[in-house]
């Protein structure tokens, strides 16, 4: 029972992350055809593929540290897609940029706290939130021809975010353990 659980929750994270996978690749194609930054999508190469270690290989040895690195690479991407868009400050309400950097600190918070499962809840809850002021508040003067590419660019972060919380989620009690274990070692 336990290992259909096991294989269910990682065909889960699996589709999740191919489908944010797939979203990430049409914005980087996207941003290539709109001249819009695309130095921010080295951290997204790098975070899918901490990802893609983990759901190939990482998954079958819990640990911690591995969903540390995909957070704070997460944290380094929201932070560093805010920081990309100083150009275009007048186009965005101060509102994003205010979500987005609180998101990224509290990504980062959780990073360093990925113990406290229950406190974790709370702030996973309030990063989503954040993070769906950041992908779904409107803009003025954004370009209708291809506003949907926009949208689903602006809401990749939002695919990124609920791949980690499915593996911090479905996997926290193997982590834990195997955390406990190593400290016992040592």
């Amino acid at each position: 029972m336990q290992n259909d659980k096991s294989t269910l929750h990682r065909l889960i994270v699996a589709l999740v992350a191919l489908i944010g996978l797939a979203v990430s690749i049409v914005c980087f194609i996207w941003r290539l055809n709109n001249s819009a930054p695309l130095s921010s999508f080295v951290l997204v190469a790098v975070y899918y593929g901490f990802i893609f270690y983990y759901g190939i290989h990482g998954y079958k040895t819990p640990h911690g540290n591995m969903v540390r690195y995909i957070l704070l690479t997460f944290a380094l991407y929201i932070a560093f897609s805010i920081v990309i868009l100083v150009e275009r400050w007048d186009s965005y309400p101060w509102i994003i940029f205010a979500a987005s950097n609180i998101a990224a600190v509290l990504i980062g918070y959780m990073a360093g706290r990925l113990n406290k499962f229950k406190k974790n809840i709370i702030v996973a809850v309030i990063i989503s939130a954040l993070l769906l002021v950041k992908s779904f508040w409107p803009l003025n003067g954004a370009d209708l021809n291809s506003y949907s590419l926009f949208v689903l660019d602006r809401t990749m972060p939002l695919f990124m975010w609920i791949t980690v919380m499915l593996i911090y989620f479905f996997r926290f009690k193997d982590h834990k353990q195997a955390g406990i274990e190593a400290d016992t070692e040592e």
